[in-house]
Order: C-alpha cells, then sequence, then structure tokens
C-alpha cells in the first residue's frame, strides 16, 4: 500500500471506497487490519525469491520462496526438501510486513521456526556488528571511514553530536585535522538522518583540498553528487538561500569570512538561524580577538553582541590573569603567601558571587585541604569561561597528544651571490633617500621600505621583478627614478641566477632520493621564473605549480597531481599556496626567500608541519648568504630569535606580530640594526607568552568528553584488532547457510574484499531487492582498518557503510534465525523435555529522550549508549530455572542433520502429545530466562552505577550552566547559558532514567525438545 511504510499486505475485502488490508508479523498471531482508501492500494505481484509461510499440519509454519509467476494470479512456491513446487493462490501464504520481529518467543509458541542453521551462521557476525556499536559508542562514521583513530578527534565529534544545540567553534592548534573532524560530524548528521543535507562553504583555493577529503577519507562522494553534501567558495555563501534547511553548514577558515560578512548583514542573520553551525579557525584565543568575538557571536549570538568588542577583550585579559593564579592555587611549589595572594585577587574580582565567596573561605579556614583549593579552581574555570562552544586541542598535549605531527628540522645551504653586495648597498641608498622624502606620510614611507626589503632580500631576480614593476607604473609626467632606473642597468649586467642555481641543485639532490619538494617564492614573479627554469630541467612529469598566473582550477589539478602522483615530485608555487593547503605528503621545504612577518613564514612551513603517518620531519631549507648585514640580521631573528626553523610557533601570532611591528617600524631610521635584538631577552618573552597561551588554553578547554577517554579508545583499538574474526564471521553470514548469498571474495591483486557486480541472483533475497543490493556492492571493503587508510576509496567493513547498514536493518527485518526449533535425541533423558534458548539485549531505554526529531534522538541516543553500552547475554532455560553448565554444552552442540530434526510438519503430532502445553511452555520459559537475566549482580548493578555518573555528569554540566546563568557578566550571556541549563536538565532526566531502568528484550530464540533415545 501506498505511503505505508510497513510493507506489503493482504486485501482482505475490497470495496467501493475503502478496502480491508491485513498486515502480517507472526502468522495466525500477531496480524494488524486496516480499513484504507481504495486509491491507496497499489497491486504488486511478489517477486521471485520473496520469502512467504505456508500453514503447516498439524500445527506450526513452512518456510517457502516464491519460485515465479504462475497463470490466473497465482505463484510457483519453493519448499526446502520438497521436490515439487506447490501453484498456491495468494491466500494460501502469508508474507510478512517490513518490520522486526519483536517477539520471536510467540513465534517460537505459534510453530513460526526456521532452521537452527541460519542462527548459527548469523550469530557471530550479529555479534560482531554489536562490538562495533560498543566499542564506538555509536559513532559510526567515524567506525566506517578510512581515517585512523585518535582521541582528540572522536573527542570532538562526541561532543558537538551529543549537544542538543550543534553550533561550535572548533579551533584545534594547524594541522590537527579539523578537516576529519567536521567531515565526521557532516557524515553521521547523513547517516543518522537519510533526508539530511549539509553546506560547506571554504576559501575558493580550498575547494579541491576539500573535495578530494570528502571523496576520499569520509567516502561521501554519492553524497555529494546527489546533492545532500554541497561544497562552494566563501564567495558564494552570502547568495545561498534556504541556509536553515541543511542539518549543519560547515565554513571552513572561518576568520578569513569575517570581511564578507560587513557588506552582507543578510548572511549573518541567515547564520545565526541555521540548524547546526561549525566553524573551523585555528585563531588562537591570544590571535585576533575581534575575529574570535565575530566567530562566537555566529555560533552564540545570544551571548556574543558583535558590538561588544570592548568588553570581550577585558574579558580575555582578565581570564589571562585568573589563568596564571588558578595555577598557582593547585601547585605543589607555589607558598602560602602566593596562594593567599591569588585568593584575595579572586575574592574581590568574584565578590558578589557567594559560590565564591564560600569557598574562598573554606580555602582560608583549611589551607591543607587541596581539596578546597581544586573546587575552587574548578568552579572559576568551568563558571567563568569565554564559551563553552570553542573547541580547541594542541599539538602534543591533552588528547592530541598521540597525534602524529611532521615536525620541521632546518638545512641552511650556503649561497655565493656576486650580486648581494651592490643589493644591500642600493638599500641603504633607497633607505636614505625615503627618509628624506618629506612629502610622503610616515607610514607610507615605511610601507615602501618594507615592500623593498622584502624583495631585496628575496634575492636579484626578485629585486629586479620588483624594480621593473615599479618602473611600468610610472606615468608618462613622472620624473624617472635615477636610482632604480641605475639599480636596473645594473643587475642586468652582471649574474643574477646564483640562488636560482643553488635551489636548483638542492631540489636535483633531493629528487634523486625519491623526495617530494615544495619550492616556494614570497615574489609572484620570481616563482613564475623559477617554475620555467624547474620545468626546464625536468619538465611537465616532474614539475607542478601553483602560481598567481594560473586560474583556480589549473592550480587545483596541479596541486592534486603533485599530492596523487609519485612521479609529480616539485610542486613550485607562490604566496597563493602558503595558507589553507595541506602538503605533508612532501618531505622538504626550499624557501626560495623568506618572508618577514613571522607569521606568513609560519603559515608556509605549516603546509608541510601537519599530521602524516611517517617518522621524519620536514626537512627546511633556507638559502643563507655570508657577509650580508640585512641577510644575516633576517635568519639570526628568525633563528635565534623565534626559533622557527625548529618548532611551531603558530601559538604566538601576536607576539610574532608585535616583534614584526618592532622591527619593520624602525627600518627607516635604523636599517638593517632594526633587525638587531637582545634575543635572550625575545626567547625569554615568547617563552612567557608560550606559557601565558598554554595557561589561558588550557583553563579554556574543555574537559576531554567521556565518551572517548583512555579506556575507551583502548577498547576502540582492541576491536579494531578482531577483523580475522569479522572475516570469519561475515563470509558464514554471507553464504546459503546464512539465507543471503553475497559471494565475497578476496581479490587476488591485495587483500580487498570484493562482490560479483552483476549476479544473476542473490541467494536469500528477491528480485526487486536484489538490484537495490547490487548496488551497495560496487565499492572495494577491507576487513582491516589499514588496509582501508592505505588505499584510496576504499571503505572498511564496519556499521556506517551503507551496504554493512542495510545488513544490519535486513538482520533485523529478516526472521531468518530469530525463532527456530529442533528435537534433539538425548541418552540422558527419559521423557521429551523443553528448553529455550534466549538472546536477551539489555541496552539504554531511550522512549524519555526530549527530541524534535528521530535524527536529532538518534544523537542524544549516543550519550545513553555511552553511558550504558548495549551487550547481548544468551540463557538456556525452561520453566523452572536455567540450564546447569553441562546441560548448556549439550544444548549449544550444532545442530546434527543426521540426528537432529527441524520442528515443522508431521514431527509435530508427537511432540504436541507429549508437550500439550507447547505455547505456555515457551512463554514461561522465555519469563525464566528474563528473570535470571535481570537478577544477574552486574545487571543489577551496572545500570545503577551508570545511573549514578549520570546523575554526576548532569550536576556538573548543571552547575556550572546554573551559576554562569546568575554571574555572567551581561545579560544575553546569562539568558543563553539558562537555556542551555534548561536543555541539559531536561537531557539529564531521560539519561538517568534510560541506564537506571533499562531496556530488556529478547531479540531472538530457540526451543530444543531432548527426546529420549530410548
Amino acid at each position: 500500500m501506498r505511503g505505508s511504510g510497513l510493507g506489503p499486505a493482504f486485501c482482505k475485502e475490497l470495496h467501493a471506497t475503502n478496502a480491508v488490508v491485513v498486515y502480517t508479523d507472526i502468522p495466525g498471531h500477531a496480524e494488524r487490519t486496516e480499513v484504507v482508501p481504495s486509491e491507496r492500494l497499489t497491486a504488486t505481484a511478489l517477486s521471485p525469491g520473496s520469502r512467504v509461510w505456508i500453514k503447516g499440519e498439524p500445527y506450526g509454519w513452512h518456510a517457502a520462496e516464491i519460485a515465479g509467476i504462475g497463470s490466473f494470479g497465482k505463484y510457483h512456491v519453493r519448499i526446502p526438501g520438497m521436490p515439487k513446487e506447490l501453484s498456491l493462490e495468494p491466500d494460501q501464504f502469508k508474507v510478512r510486513w517490513n518490520h522486526p520481529l519483536n517477539d520471536p518467543v510467540n513465534a517460537v509458541a505459534q510453530g513460526f521456526c526456521d532452521s537452527p542453521e541460519f542462527y548459527k551462521a548469523r550469530r557471530a557476525f550479529l555479534d560482531e556488528l554489536a562490538l562495533q556499536r560498543r566499542a564506538s559508542r555509536g559513532y559510526t562514521a567515524a567506525l566506517s571511514a578510512p581515517v585512523e583513530f585518535y582521541q582528540h578527534q572522536l573527542d570532538t565529534v562526541a561532543r558537538v553530536l551529543s549537544d542538543p544545540v550543534l553550533r561550535y567553534l572548533l579551533a584545534d592548534e594547524v594541522g590537527l585535522g579539523k578537516t576529519v573532524e567536521a567531515g565526521l560530524v557532516v557524515r553521521q548528521l547523513l547517516l543518522d538522518d537519510q533526508h539530511a543535507t549539509a553546506l560547506i562553504s571554504v576559501p575558493s583555493y580550498l575547494r579541491g583540498q576539500w573535495g578530494k577529503e570528502l571523496r576520499e577519507r569520509l567516502l561521501l562522494g554519492t553524497e555529494m553528487g546527489e546533492g545532500r553534501v554541497r561544497l562552494i567558495s566563501h564567495e558564494d555563501l552570502a547568495g545561498e538561500t534556504g541556509l536553515t534547511a541543511h542539518a549543519v553548514v560547515v565554513i571552513d577558515e572561518a576568520h578569513r569570512l569575517m570581511r564578507y560578512l560587513a557588506d552582507a548583514p543578510g548572511l549573518r542573520k541567515g547564520l545565526h538561524r541555521t540548524k547546526g553551525l561549525l566553524l573551523l579557525s585555528a585563531t588562537p584565543l591570544s590571535g585576533n580577538l575581534s575575529d574570535l568575538l565575530g566567530l562566537l557571536n555566529l555560533v552564540d549570538p545570544v551571548a556574543y553582541g558583535i558590538e561588544d568588542l570592548e568588553s570581550f577583550e577585558e574579558r580575555i585579559r582578565q581570564r589571562e590573569t585568573e589563568a596564571n593564579g588558578l595555577q598557582i592555587l593547585t601547585s605543589r611549589r607555589a607558598t602560602s603567601r602566593m596562594k593567599n595572594k591569588v585568593l584575595e585577587e579572586i575574592a574581590g574580582t568574584y565578590k558578589n558571587d557567594p559560590a565564591v565567596v564560600e569557598m574562598v573561605e573554606d580555602c582560608r579556614r583549611g589551607p591543607d585541604d587541596t581539596a578546597a583549593w581544586d573546587r575552587l579552581n574548578s568552579y572559576v574555570k568551568e563558571t567563568y569561561r569565554i564559551s563553552r562552544r570553542m573547541v580547541r586541542h594542541r599539538r602534543r598535549t591533552g588528547a592530541a597528544q598521540d597525534y602524529p605531527v611532521v615536525g620541521r628540522r632546518p638545512c641552511f645551504t650556503p649561497v655565493e651571490d656576486p650580486a648581494r653586495a651592490m643589493i644591500d648597498e642600493f638599500l641603504d641608498f633607497y633607505r636614505e633617500r625615503l627618509g628624506d622624502a618629506v612629502h610622503l606620510e610616515a607610514e607610507e614611507r615605511v610601507g615602501d621600505l618594507v615592500t623593498m626589503v622584502l624583495h631585496a632580500l628575496a634575492g636579484p631576480r626578485a629585486l629586479l621583478h620588483h624594480l621593473q614593476q615599479l618602473q611600468a607604473g610610472w606615468d608618462a609626467a613622472a620624473q624617472p627614478d635615477p636610482l632604480i632606473n641605475a639599480m636596473i642597468a645594473r643587475l642586468r649586467g652582471i649574474d643574477t641566477g646564483a640562488r636560482t642555481r643553488a635551489a636548483l641543485d638542492v631540489i636535483d639532490d633531493r629528487l634523486a632520493k625519491g623526495l617530494k619538494v615544495v619550492a616556494v617564492s614570497s615574489s609572484r614573479a620570481a616563482a613564475q621564473e623559477f617554475h620555467t627554469a624547474a620545468l626546464d630541467r625536468w619538465g611537465e612529469a616532474v614539475v607542478a605549480g601553483h602560481l598567481a598566473g594560473m586560474d583556480q582550477a589549473a592550480r587545483e589539478r596541479e596541486t592534486l597531481a603533485f599530492v596523487d602522483t609519485p612521479q609529480r615530485a616539485l610542486l613550485v608555487g607562490d604566496p597563493t599556496l602558503e595558507e589553507g593547503r595541506n602538503l605533508q605528503e612532501a618531505h622538504v621545504l626550499v624557501n626560495l626567500d623568506l618572508p618577514l612577518d613571522p607569521n606568513q613564514l609560519e603559515q608556509r612551513i605549516g603546509r608541510l608541519d601537519r599530521f602524516a603517518l611517517r617518522t621524519s620531519p620536514a626537512e627546511i631549507v633556507v638559502l643563507q648568504e655570508a657577509g650580508s648585514a640585512w641577510v644575516d640580521g633576517h635568519i639570526r631573528l628568525l633563528v635565534e630569535g623565534l626559533g622557527i626553523f625548529r618548532d611551531s610557533v603558530a601559538t604566538v601570532q601576536r607576539k610574532n606580530a608585535e616583534i614584526y611591528h618592532e622591527f619593520t617600524s624602525r627600518l627607516l631610521s635604523r636599517g638593517s640594526d632594526a633587525l638587531t635584538f637582545d634575543f635572550s631577552a625575545m626567547k625569554k618573552e615568547i617563552a612567557e607568552e608560550h606559557d601565558a597561551v598554554d595557561l589561558l588554553e588550557t583553563l579554556e578547554s574543555i574537559t576531554s568528553n567521556t565518551d572517548f577517554d583512555d579506556a575507551s579508545m583502548a577498547e576502540l583499538r582492541d576491536s579494531e584488532k578482531r577483523h580475522p574474526q569479522l572475516q570469519s564471521a561475515f563470509e558464514r553470514f554471507a553464504s546459503a547457510r546464512g539465507g543471503l548469498g553475497l559471494q565475497p571474495r578476496i581479490d587476488p591483486q591485495g587483500p580487498l574484499l570484493r562482490f560479483p557486480l552483476s549476479p544473476r541472483s542473490i541467494p536469500g533475497l528477491p528480485d526487486d531487492l536484489m538490484r537495490h543490493v547490487v548496488r551497495l556492492l560496487r565499492r572495494p571493503r577491507a576487513y582491516d582498518r589499514s588496509v582501508a587508510t592505505s588505499r584510496n576509496g576504499v571503505a572498511p567493513l564496519r556499521l556506517g557503510d551503507p551496504l554493512v547498514d542495510w545488513l544490519e536493518q535486513h538482520l533485523r527485518m529478516d526472521e531468518r534465525g530469530r525463532a527456530r526449533a529442533i528435537v534433539r535425541p538425548s541418552d540422558d533423558c527419559i521423557t521429551p523435555s523443553f528448553w529455550m534458548s534466549c538472546d536477551i539485549l539489555v541496552e539504554f531505554d531511550e522512549t524519555r529522550l526530549p527530541a524534535d526529531s528521530q535524527a536529532v534522538r538518534r544523537r542524544l541516543r549516543r550519550r545513553g549508549d555511552a553511558l550504558l553500552p548495549p551487550r547481548i547475554i544468551r540463557v538456556w532455560a525452561d520453566p523452572h530455572g536455567v540450564a546447569s553448565p553441562s546441560l548448556t554444552q549439550a544444548l549449544d552442540a550444532p545442530f546434527d542433520p543426521d540426528s537432529d530434526r527441524v520442528l515443522r510438519g508431521p514431527q509435530w503430532s508427537s511432540v504436541l502429545a507429549a508437550l500439550p502445553d507447547w505455547r505456555q511452555l515457551c512463554i514461561d520459559s522465555a519469563d525464566t530466562a528474563l528473570d535470571h537475566v535481570r537478577a544477574l549482580p552486574d545487571v543489577a548493578t551496572v545500570p545503577a552505577a551508570a545511573g549514578h555518573r549520570a546523575g554526576e555528569e548532569t550536576a556538573a554540566r548543571a552547575a556550572v550552566l546554573r551559576a554562569r546563568s546568575q554571574r555572567l557578566p551581561t545579560s544575553a550571556e546569562r539568558h543563553a547559558a539558562q537555556t542551555e541549563l534548561q536543555h541539559e536538565l531536561s537531557l539529564g532526566r531521560a539519561l538517568r532514567h534510560g541506564v537506571e531502568s533499562p531496556a530488556v528484550s529478547i531479540i531472538a530464540c530457540g526451543a530444543v525438545v531432548l527426546w529420549p533415545t530410548a
């Protein structure tokens, strides 16, 4: 019937305007009759291979399948074990609806039983699926993507998806995998809701990289083709309509969106109203605070007014001060005097917060009571956090401790350039002349000099291109500049290729070693020229480019070719390459020159110094010319002051900017001496800045989500080691014995799982369903995760994969293996005895979860599963108790076709004669099994412990939110916290109830009648 979603129904009566239809769950016992409008009926012939049930004599039902369609509306029906097909009318058999068999006990009671072979063949695979769901805490998007598992990424995914309000700023440090985090969130939302869509906005130069990640690492190529995932540029975001229709909007390099928002107020309002919003930006708390406020306004507009920059800056300064003080509070090395000083500062700052006042008094009364000091520290840290919607992880700290980041090591290559002395002399003359140019504003003179110094330090070719560009820009009425004209002439008259040749030789050496090399210049013209020289030397088969002179599509093609093709081993770029690109596949960065701005240089090095599964750090090649005050001063600043070639300085952006501003502002007055600093003092200041940032970000970091603590990660990784057991279980299930002949095979060219792509039929599936399943078989898969992660487009065989999800759904809907009954001869009994095996599922009860949709319910359900992971307990019982271990062993023995008999047809006569109360035996035995499981010590204590843990988690979250709703400085922030508090309390009540009173149900059962051999 159209639109019912219940599957096939039998039309019992047809009238002029309506019809009576019957849906079948358990034939003759659980059937649902509905009266429906006649126009909703659709006459559909059952497809060959469809499973049907025929009434048995004297009792029970025979499993059969449609072999073909006969004449006059009849069907050819095949019963296993019978030599001939039957020709039956549609009312002579039953077809189950499209719902799971939720009452297998009554199915056995009604004789609705099947071969035990199905159960044995399916049981191991079902166990593997249950283990996967348990270990992954239900986050099947990560489980089925070909990605490695890292705690900080899974922690972020869990935090975002377990929140009823899906609005976050993901601010992990550069290179820690924000793209994967956001992609896994998108993937999970699409798995949770088949109608969900996602919009991803990125800078135009990152579209190719994002597309590759989405297709190859997150396997969302099909969803992109269907339009469920759309990838657009920031420039196009303002023109997007229907932002609220998407389950989530993801914005990468979100700080770069700020300039578009200034001219598009409607876009800001649209982003405020989205159902879900993920902003990705590595902007740290110590960076551009205006951008940070703008980002927080997008994720939480109620709490963060865009005009409140001054008060926001004051909040940051206050937290920076608090960060140091709170560290002292809990430090074992701090003296009593130091602690008391901090205590008084906190008491003064939060004198209107009764909780703080009380905790301060507790600390004063018990100076040695560490618990009191810890309580105060935690309260101030959590209650007055800048934002609970910003997630930031740092390299080699906390949950990101084990994340493999490449690192860096410098290689200084000497260059003898005959033009260097001439260039330095020109710089000094040019600086002096600018100093006398009083007709220019001071800022303009400094800007001109900084640009000239940048190109001069880049070498004679870069300088010549810059001077020629200046010369070409003079209008006809302008007076020619004799200094620039003379320098152009001098450069044209000498060898200016020494630096280029040195760089080419370095690259040649690295290419000969099989290494991939990136070469970058700050000068677009110099980069273009070097690209030409590289092509002349190695050809297009080796050299790729990422240059301003190329269109965006060409840059994308060239970069992807470099990343994916072993032969394309050299990528030459200009400033268009320096931001956002992931180039960790490269081993060497050759700096054709060095930017003056340390933050720009850090961005350049950061293209290589990021995630990679290799042990060797990226080699950072610096071309060094001796005897030049300008060159020496610049390199000493970078090496002795900043240490940028050995460690990332991304977290001290503000300090880098201060240093850059300091030396550029004094270039005009001091020349090359402007690059001279007290490097000991500078290193100390940078170390202090690092410490301050560390303290502030530690203070602002949210405690790691308990879904993926160390123990959970160990369990998840252990489950991944079971790929041999998974292979064995799947091969048995996907065989005739398992009732689904998918014919899996291992590709001899590699350990990839493949299926026949054009089967005429799939045993166990009707033809119409087979056509759907065949589409799911095309992608190669792997049992071993390491195989999937090492090959493009290969999926691990895990929950979350479309095929595995379909198989799990099929196993729930298909009755095979869910209800079975056999007669087994026994030497140990005098009269026939009845025993029932029950597979009992104990799981979180989701019925009270507050959710507006099934998709949101599934998201929240994962918090319940994390607190009380589902488990299956198997019990043999009769009405009087459970079986002994020795009897259980006999009952569990594999089905023996030579002696055991499936209970069907004539077998029922003798069984019902011996056990006339068959139905009651089934029900009473199941009740005994359920009572036994509920009384098990761990089934009684684990939910109670989980409920206690749920209560503690909710109380801790609620306490913070309650305090924030009362104590935050602005009414907007307090209102936002109050809304979050109500969400959390409602969810907390449902979580606690769901784990303390778990759902306990029988998902499969089987009866064994032990028959005396005598």
